[in-house]
Formats: C-alpha cells, structure tokens, sequence
C-alpha cells in the first residue's frame, strides 16, 4: 500500500510484517498494548523529517482507524458536526448526535501548540462532555481532558483500544463484535 504520506508508508511496512491476522489474534488475547508497542516501537517515524507532533499524530491516527476496523469497533474517521472537523468519533455521528454520553471523540492535534488545541477542545466540548473527549499527543501538555502519550518514554497510547472497548462495554449499545469471526 503506497500513499502519499511517509509516515504512513512506515505505518504500512510495520502492518505488513505482523499481519492482520496475527494483529487480530494479539487484540483476540486482550494483547492489544503488546501489539500497540510493537508496532510503533519498530517503525521508523523517528527517521521521517518534519515535524514530531504531526508525524507522530498522523502514525497514531492512521492506527487507531486501522485497529478499530479490523477489531470491528464501530468508528466513524474525518467526519464534519456543526461545521466542526472531527478525527474520529466512536460509535457514529448518529449516537453521538441522540446520546453523547454513550460516545467518543478521539482528537489527534497534529502540533503542540496549547492554545489551538485548547481552542478545538472548547469547540468540541459544545457537543460533547469533557469526559468524552480524548487526545492523542506526542508533547505532553497540560489539557483537561483524558489524554494518550504517543512516542514518549511514559507512552500510555498503547491502552487506548482497551480503554475503548471498556468505555464501550459499559454502555447500553455495548453489543459490538471485538473481532472479525
């Protein structure tokens, strides 16, 4: 798979070698932090130039899509609400629209630049609680909102499909298939 990014392109090797099936078996096993780890600690994101936070934002994005399809988590990616952008929404804009409370925004800011992102979160926060909002980030910055490290030496980006599937557990539509059969 080629695309016109090179951090997804490193995305994509890193993909191809495990294999979708072995990646599913970990996520099967309640493995998904091993195969979190794994994957962004051999890609070669740290050799691609530009910009850290949005290569690292981009890498987390690209995998987090990737994981909730083949984990068949319902997701909407890249989705507009009231003239606001959203990076990916869990389960769909649908449910987010009649029940925030039983949705998620996942926010990955593509920089560290505080008073955007600050900025995005008060945007979001109009449609959905605090609560209900999380970010991906590479800089570790002080947001109010439940947050995942990516790229850092305290990375806790590797929980984030667990957490998923427990926030989603605990909600009433909670009948969402973890695996392809």
């Amino acid at each position: 798979m080629e695309s016109e990014s090179p951090v997804k392109d490193v995305l994509y090797q890193e993909l191809s070698k495990l294999t979708e099936h072995k990646i599913q078996l970990e996520i099967s096993k309640n493995n998904s932090s091993k195969v979190i780890n794994e994957i962004i600690s051999s890609s070669k994101i740290l050799e691609i130039p530009g910009d850290r936070d949005e290569n690292f934002g981009i890498l987390a994005e690209s995998l987090m899509h990737y994981l909730l399809t083949i984990s068949l988590i319902p997701s909407q990616r890249k989705i507009s609400l009231d003239n606001l952008d959203l990076d990916i929404v869990i389960p769909d804009l649908k449910l987010l629209k009649e029940k925030p409370t039983d949705s998620l925004i996942i926010y990955f800011p593509k920089s560290a630049n505080i008073e955007k992102i600050n900025q995005r979160i008060s945007e979001i926060k109009k449609i959905i609680s605090q609560e209900n909002i999380w970010l991906v980030l590479h800089t570790d910055l002080p947001v109010n909102t439940k947050k995942y490290l990516i790229g850092t030496d305290n990375d806790s980006f590797n929980n984030i499909l667990k957490d998923i599937t427990k926030f989603l557990s605990k909600r009433k539509q909670s009948k969402f298939k973890i695996l392809k059969s």
